[in-house]
């Protein structure tokens, strides 16, 4: 009776995913497979903040509708504000406006980006835009000759000795970065003190430099369109005019930036978000690579055929929440992954969705690398509890002064990347410290109970159970069916419930009774 009910609800399941996937490929065109060389991205800014109970004026930096990238929809939520949009010359903004705002308020600004091949329209040349400096050649050798100041007598040579040693426009640019950041040099000091506000920050003194010498330049701050993120940072760069365009660089080196990931938001040091009558102001971005055009015509056509389709797709929550799905739907595979590990190989592994865990903290910092600092964490960890457990602590007191050193091996680690100039340290602050805790706890009672052999056993165990973890965790395209047909895991759980129902021999056992079924032979 229970085989009965068991294998009626399995049928059920596979049979409303098959449906609801079926209905969406077939009817409304849902792609199965991403277009991994998709240029087209979702930007989101969330900006919150507290009312005064007086008028409020908010102005919020857009991204630019004519660049790099063209905006081909873009949306506001703000209830209660009236929204218009603006453009200077510090860029496009939004302004939201209320008589009286008391207490919390939240605004969202969304938009969708696609990449253009060329930064100009019509394959027109743009005008070149001018140089804006009271140090221009000209001007700077007049008011030497007036009145040599230590200012324009530094910048002169500075100038100077970047135009000997180029033999073009941008290795002039090149020449003049590397001398700008050296400021060991009496001349850059010089600069920095008798010069403008702010040039002692690397960027600003190269814009600096470059107008002086009659280059258009601006500084940049915007987001750099590598990857989802659901908190985006604010990067800064240099943008000079070179060959009739924007050339976007590093404001350190002068080397030319990736024009198709560099998204500006504001220019030469402009507000992303001000205004007034509100404190308490907060505004963060989050960035989401789309799948393909395909997706959004069949989101569309979702909306008008099949509005229950894109009310319960995960693709209509906002940005921040897409990025944290697309990794909890993958959980369910990698636990999948671990019941035929467990249950039809016999694999052993500490806990029971450990290995799995693992996985989530490889995800972080690569496979081999994390395996590298997990094992050498873990064995660290392993040779301390052995000490602290000649102290005989109590269990909790005894956990805790391993989550300590877990935490300072951590941050050793971390220091010493930063130090030879290995990232790999940066990303280990994402490694859970509790797992590796407990890791090492749990290893070191089965190394006290069953011995060494078992211990390692499970560890092993362990590991080999992340790897096919990690690489449902990090792959495109098992991610992007999670993401776009959630209701395929209605047929990992009914391939669960029936593994639950299994009670042969796992695979290890053949093993371990192979002698006795020799022995039973002769």
């Amino acid at each position: 009776m229970k085989r009965t009910q068991l294998l009626i609800i399995v049928c059920v399941l596979v049979a409303s995913a098959l449906g609801v996937f079926f209905y969406k490929v077939t009817q409304l065109g849902f792609p199965v497979i991403p277009d991994l060389d998709s240029d087209t991205w979702t930007i989101e800014s969330k900006v919150s903040f507290t009312g005064r109970g007086e008028p409020v004026t908010l102005r919020l930096a857009l991204p630019e509708a004519q660049g790099q990238y063209s905006i081909i929809d873009e949306s506001f939520i703000a209830s209660g504000f009236g929204i218009e949009t603006e453009t200077d010359e510090t860029g496009r903004r939004a302004i939201f406006e209320r008589r009286g705002q008391d207490g919390s308020a939240v605004l969202f600004y969304r938009a969708k980006l696609i990449s253009v091949d060329q930064r100009t329209e019509n394959g027109e040349r743009r005008a070149e835009p001018e140089a804006i400096s009271d140090y221009r050649r000209s001007e700077r050798r007049r008011a030497i000759q007036e009145n040599a100041t230590p200012l324009l007598v530094a910048l002169d040579s500075v100038l100077t000795e970047a135009l000997e040693k180029s033999a073009g426009e941008r290795s002039f640019i090149t020449q003049l970065a590397r001398l700008s950041i050296d400021t060991n040099d009496d001349r850059i000091t010089t600069i920095i003190e008798g010069g403008p506000p702010d040039i002692d920050n690397a960027a600003e003194r190269l814009v600096f430099l470059l107008n002086a010498a009659g280059t258009p330049a601006r500084l940049v701050e915007g987001i750099m369109l590598d990857a989802d993120t659901r908190q985006a940072p604010l990067d800064s760069w240099v943008e000079y005019w070179l060959d009739g365009q924007w050339v976007s660089a590093d404001p350190v080196s002068a080397d030319p930036l990736d024009n198709a990931r560099a998204l500006p938001i504001v220019y030469d040091g402009a507000p992303v978000v001000d205004g007034d009558g509100f404190r308490r102001l907060g505004v963060s971005w989050s960035v989401a690579r789309n799948f393909e055009s395909q997706l959004l015509r069949a989101m569309e056509r979702g909306a008008e055929y099949a509005p229950w389709v894109n009310a319960t797709s995960l693709l209509s929550l906002p940005i921040d929440l897409q990025l944290v799905f697309r990794v909890l739907l993958l959980i369910p595979l990698g636990a999948l992954i671990i019941v035929v590990l467990k249950q039809v190989i016999g694999m052993p592994a500490f806990g029971t969705f450990m290995p799995i865990l693992i996985a989530l903290a490889f995800r972080e910092t690569s496979l081999l690398t994390g395996m590298l600092l997990f094992v050498g964490i873990v064995s660290v960890g392993l040779l301390l509890r052995a000490y602290f457990n000649q102290l005989q602590l109590l269990l909790v007191p005894r956990l805790a002064a391993v989550l300590i050193i877990v935490t300072f091996l951590m941050m050793f680690i971390a220091l010493a990347g930063e130090a030879s100039g290995i990232q790999t340290g940066l990303s280990i602050s994402l490694f859970p410290l509790v797992i590796i805790t407990m890791t090492i706890e749990r290893m070191s009672l089965t190394w006290e109970e069953d011995g060494a052999s078992e211990a390692l056993k499970k560890a092993a165990g362990s590991l080999a159970g992340a790897v096919p973890g990690y690489w449902i965790l990090t792959n495109e395209y098992i991610e992007h069916i999670a993401i776009v047909f959630p209701e395929l895991l209605l047929i990992v759980l009914a391939i669960v419930l029936m593994l639950g129902r299994y009670t042969g021999y796992k695979v290890t056992e053949f093993f371990r009774f192979k002698v006795l079924a020799r022995h039973g032979e002769t």
